[in-house]
């Protein structure tokens, strides 16, 4: 998992890939500054969550699908200058190149907020991220998913982001057991990982 905290809360960074520490603050930002608004579209860590599962896929998904899930509304936060617009939409698409290639080269690591927590290590708040995922494999559709849910080691690639999902409001910042809460979400990008060539094997193999 990927790990820089920031105060109270942090998300995990990236492998060397096509967007900065900086550029990743930024997205962060302008994604974080819509949501906000109420434009719609996602937070990073949710964003991050559904670029994984979009791009694992049994099938192509084009940009046109995912954009606007992933952008709402419009392109930029109500007001925002044609210039940050463009930006953002620019630094999606790299987001998308990132996370393929960290898949790819199995380096993959899920982006997740952390809560501080005195005198231990910080929390993982990986429910963004896990959402962010479901998301995209609805996207890919209903076949894509009872696919998965059918193959028992597809099923137990998804049992760990299941698991966030049927966490209780209260125990979003206080889970009931830390220690197995740590240890489910370091499973999380192995998992994504897994899922990733699960359905490499899947798809169908080109004509020679």
């Amino acid at each position: 998992m990927r790990g820089v905290n920031d105060q109270d809360h942090g998300h995990g960074r990236h492998c060397e890939g096509a967007l900065s520490d900086a550029d990743y603050a930024r997205l962060e930002g302008l994604l974080g500054a819509r949501y906000a608004a109420g434009s719609g579209g996602m937070p990073l860590d949710v964003a991050h969550g559904f670029l994984t599962a979009v791009v694992s896929g049994p099938r192509l998904v084009l940009p046109m699908e995912w954009l606007p899930p992933v952008l709402g509304v419009a392109g930029a936060a109500p007001g925002a200058a044609e210039a940050e617009a463009e930006a953002l939409h620019s630094l999606v698409m790299a987001l998308y190149q990132d996370v393929l290639q960290d898949l790819q080269h199995g380096h993959y690591g899920p982006v997740v907020m952390y809560q501080t927590v005195a005198g231990e290590e910080p929390l993982p708040l990986p429910y963004g991220w896990c959402q962010g995922y479901v998301a995209g494999l609805q996207l890919q559709g209903e076949a894509a998913i009872d696919q998965a849910a059918n193959d028992a080691t597809a099923a137990g690639y998804l049992a760990p982001i299941a698991a966030f999902l049927m966490y209780q409001e209260e125990q979003l910042l206080d889970p009931p057991d830390p220690a197995a809460h740590r240890a489910t979400a370091g499973e999380l990008g192995p998992a994504a990982q897994g899922l990733y060539l699960w359905w490499q094997r899947q798809r169908p193999k080109p004509l020679s």
